[in-house]
């Protein structure tokens, strides 16, 4: 069985943790609660905006996955 520990922060933020001893590395995931489906009806869009902006990349970091891959 899969071990996982759930927490709470009085901040709301919220943290799962899977311990896996087997290997001298960490992982972190940091997922939102935001997107198409939390917009306000009266301003749609922005979460579509926002996906073709960070996938575009940017002067400093032109290629949205090469962060990722280090």
């Amino acid at each position: 069985m899969i071990e996982i520990f759930k927490y709470k922060l009085p901040n709301g933020l919220r943290i799962v943790v899977h311990p896996d001893i087997t290997t001298p590395l960490a992982a972190v995931n940091v997922l939102y609660d935001v997107g198409a489906r939390d917009e306000d009806p009266e301003k749609t869009g922005f979460a579509h905006l926002f996906e073709h902006l960070m996938f575009g990349g940017s002067k400093n970091v032109p290629s949205y996955d090469e962060p990722c891959s280090v």
